[in-house]
């Protein structure tokens, strides 16, 4: 038998989330709830008290919801894989809970056993979605990185330089160093680039395009 896989159940239906741990205890003698969470907020410092393997993370809940939840625990506790387990398969719920770092996506209609079959798949390193789920995101990745490439074809050849050392995580002086420019011209690229892809500062950039930018450069 593998380790144990110690799990954090963030739900606000207090009766789902016992159901749950009881009927996870039935299944696998390998899997362990440390804790149930009722609320983001409850989720997030349960997480950094208990540092489990995997949260299983709601995203309808009162306060802070899961997909804010799933951002704050990546922060502090990246070491802790988190799935999203929800009646809903709302489109910005998924593309959010991604952006955040969730790891899987799957819908409360699942099978006990295929949800203890999953929780293994991800902590050997899967990424998971429900099937009908895994259709949409790939339908919605193609069209923005069609939107993003449309972008990048449409910068200057410096204006790209200057992005491509952004993305390596240069600051200004280094970018200026490397093409051999001032750091105000590379503010001035790097002003452009803001309003090209319309966000107002350079972690927003990041974010916006760090899983995307070496399918784009062109």
């Amino acid at each position: 038998m593998g380790q144990s896989i110690r799990v954090i159940i963030a739900d606000d239906q207090l009766l789902f989330a016992e159901s749950l741990q009881y009927v996870l205890k039935g299944i696998s003698d390998a899997v362990q709830v440390v804790a149930i969470a009722r609320d983001g907020t409850e989720a997030v410092a349960l997480t950094l008290k208990h540092r489990p393997d995997l949260v299983l993370m709601d995203v309808r809940m009162p306060g802070m919801d899961g997909v804010e939840a799933t951002r704050r625990i990546r922060e502090q506790a990246p070491e802790t894989r988190i799935v999203i387990l929800t009646t809903f398969d709302d489109d910005e719920y998924v593309h959010y809970a991604l952006k955040y770092g969730a790891v899987g996506y799957l819908l409360k209609s699942i099978r006990p056993d295929d949800l203890v079959i999953s929780m293994r798949a991800v902590m050997a390193g899967a990424s998971l979605f429900a099937p009908d789920i895994t259709s949409r995101i790939m339908r919605d990745d193609v069209s923005e990185v069609s939107e993003l490439e449309q972008i990048v074809a449409g910068l200057s050849r410096r204006e790209r330089d200057v992005l491509d050392l952004v993305m390596r995580m240069m600051n200004n002086r280094q970018i200026g160093d490397e093409l051999g420019i001032s750091e105000h011209s590379v503010r001035n690229y790097i002003s452009s680039l803001y309003n090209a892809f319309e966000v107002g500062d350079r972690m927003v950039l990041l974010q916006t395009l760090q899983d995307l930018w070496d399918r784009l450069k062109l």
